[in-house]
């Protein structure tokens, strides 16, 4: 499965409070193009994604383009 900006950006966060230090297999969004997720996302270097800081999950989201999505 492909995560999303922000499943992503959860994953992350939830191994770092459990101390997953290992390798753990997720697929980011090099393969989805996410319309909600702005600015600031999860950055990735050298094969190594960093927990994000910023509020909440640390994404920027459009919240009227999820407004404007949802069904």
């Amino acid at each position: 499965l492909t995560d999303s900006d922000l499943g992503l950006a959860a994953s992350l966060h939830l191994f770092a409070a459990f101390g997953i230090t290992t390798p753990v297999d997720l697929n980011g969004r090099q393969f989805v193009s996410s319309v909600y997720a702005t600015g600031a996302t999860v950055r990735v270097s050298d094969g190594v994604a960093e927990v994000p800081t910023g509020p909440g999950l640390g994404v920027d989201v459009d919240e009227e383009m999820v407004r404007a999505l949802a069904t």
